[in-house]
């Protein structure tokens, strides 16, 4: 493991990729301080933090953050995530603003990715959110009510009559989700919040309302793959109760991909990264000062930095609240 002198270990900021959608909303413009996004749809996501995102400082400026991490390896990932996927950066952290309804869908595993979908380089998907806003009558999808059959929920998702075999779980500012990989899922209107999962892109869509895309053609569904890959038992336990760990730490999740702490700082903060796992930072509320070796940083709300695991000691001051992301031990 490198030190804290080694001139390439530093804070890490990025640039983060906008991504519009047809069920996107107005509250991550305003959430990000962004100006309106051109386009015809509505700002729907926010990829803080990615392999794609190009680095924003420091001697690493202009490359992805899979380039420096094919570079310098458990020392930026963690040796946790290096023995198991090599040199690829192992999470995606996201904020998704809704302002419709997102399509009824699940992601596979780890097993059934590299088995059936070897080609898109793409590992499983488990995720977990935390809701920030939501409007008083908000919900998720998480889980059918009764058990069906494949045949009987392929036949209903073509029929366009599924909507009433779903659970429907209602959310509110602070509830805590996870959907592990075959979680049949999905996000309802009038929320905003922060998402962590694996680094994988593979989503398969059951059920989508009928709706058409902006050049008004109806969306694809992938039934055979879905239904391959889906949970069909009754879902239960969609959310989460956070743990506090003391001194203004919260656990929100921890899994076997990702664990969430949810971090107040009121003055100063001093902590380390471990050997384990890059620490993913993001800010929720406030400005917080970040102070790493000879690195610098200011850190408002909307903004996200990666910390290398052999980085070492670091200094959060200020007044804000934050989310601290890695892959546990």
């Amino acid at each position: 493991m490198a030190d804290l002198a080694h001139p390439q270990l530093y804070p890490l900021t990025l640039d983060r990729f906008l991504s519009p959608r047809l069920w996107g909303g107005e509250r991550l413009v305003s959430f990000l301080g962004l100006s309106e996004p051109e386009g015809d749809e509505p700002l729907g996501e926010s990829w803080q933090i990615y392999g794609d995102n190009r680095v924003l400082n420091g001697s690493f400026q202009g490359r992805t953050l899979d380039e420096v991490t094919a570079e310098l390896g458990a020392d930026l990932i963690g040796t946790v995530s290096s023995g198991r996927y090599g040199n690829a950066f192992p999470l995606l952290a996201k904020f998704i603003d809704a302002g419709d309804k997102l399509s009824i869908q699940v992601h596979p595993n780890d097993a059934y990715a590299h088995e059936h979908e070897a080609a898109s380089g793409f590992h499983g998907k488990s995720e977990a959110w935390l809701i920030l806003e939501a409007e008083p009558d908000a919900h998720i999808i998480w889980g059918f009510k009764d058990m069906l059959r494949p045949d009987a929920v392929k036949a209903a998702a073509r029929e366009e009559r599924l909507e009433p075999h779903l659970n429907v779980v209602p959310v509110g500012a602070g509830d805590v989700v996870y959907n592990p990989a075959g979680t049949v899922h999905a996000i309802g209107a009038g929320i905003l919040l922060f998402e962590i999962q694996q680094a994988s892109d593979l989503t398969y869509r059951l059920y989508d309302y009928g709706r058409k895309d902006s050049k008004g053609q109806p969306r694809d569904l992938h039934l055979d793959k879905a239904l391959e890959v889906a949970d069909l038992t009754p879902g239960e336990h969609a959310k989460l109760e956070p743990k506090p760990l003391g001194d203004g730490k919260t656990q929100l999740i921890h899994t076997e991909h990702f664990a969430t702490e949810r971090l107040e700082v009121s003055g100063e903060l001093s902590t380390t990264t471990q050997p384990s796992s890059a620490d993913l930072l993001t800010v929720l509320s406030g400005e917080l000062k970040l102070r790493a070796g000879d690195t610098e940083l200011t850190l408002s709300q909307g903004t996200s930095c990666v910390l290398p695991a052999a980085l070492g000691p670091y200094r959060l001051s200020g007044e804000g609240v934050l989310l601290r992301c890695y892959v546990p031990a």
